[in-house]
């Protein structure tokens, strides 16, 4: 009834293969996989070590998520142009879209983290926490005027307004005006 088009398994697969990248990153750049833990809005990976890990293997790890499914999308893509197989655009669009997704400079995402590693290997760590600060508040804020724009335009759309309501709770996270409830 709500997964009308019978989406919602491509869109998980397409999460655990996002996952999987990641895993194959790091176990081939000598990394160990500490814990795995599945949330809201998709998987955290925790790394054993994390320090043995250069600034560039770390980052081609972090970038190894969104990079499968963006391979995967061209590969569903040129499947669906060869065979004439119209639900691929459709399941490659899901791929695409969870890239491109994870690539927004949110310090949440793999985007944030990728940019955090680049300029710390440029400058210092501190630095470079500093400026993906400013440049996750500014794409949030562009985030939540263009999302206030489409859904004004378009009508309440939960997906849509989920994935703010993520992104807010996540920075207010992130920056300490709202701690965590404590576990026991």
């Amino acid at each position: 009834m709500v997964d009308r088009e019978r989406l919602l398994l491509h869109i998980l697969l397409a999460a655990a293969l996002h996952e999987c990248g990641h895993m194959a990153a790091v176990y081939a750049a000598g990394g160990e996989i500490a814990s795995f833990r599945i949330t809201l809005f998709g998987g955290e990976l925790c790394i054993r070590n994390a320090a043995r890990l250069s600034y560039g293997q770390e980052l081609l790890a972090v970038l190894a998520g969104p990079g499968s499914n963006l391979a995967c999308a061209l590969f569903l893509a040129h499947m669906a142009t060869s065979l004439g197989w119209e639900r691929a655009y459709v399941i490659a669009g899901i791929h695409a879209s969870l890239a491109v997704f994870n690539l927004l400079p949110l310090r949440s995402l793999d985007g944030g983290r990728a940019l955090f590693l680049a300029l710390s290997y440029l400058t210092q760590p501190i630095t470079a926490d500093r400026a993906v600060h400013v440049v996750s508040c500014l794409c949030l804020g562009l985030l939540l005027v263009a999302g206030a724009g489409l859904q004004g335009m378009l009508g309440i759309q939960l997906p849509l307004l989920l994935c703010l309501i993520w992104a807010v709770g996540n920075w207010c996270l992130e920056t300490g005006i709202v701690k965590p409830a404590e576990t026991r």
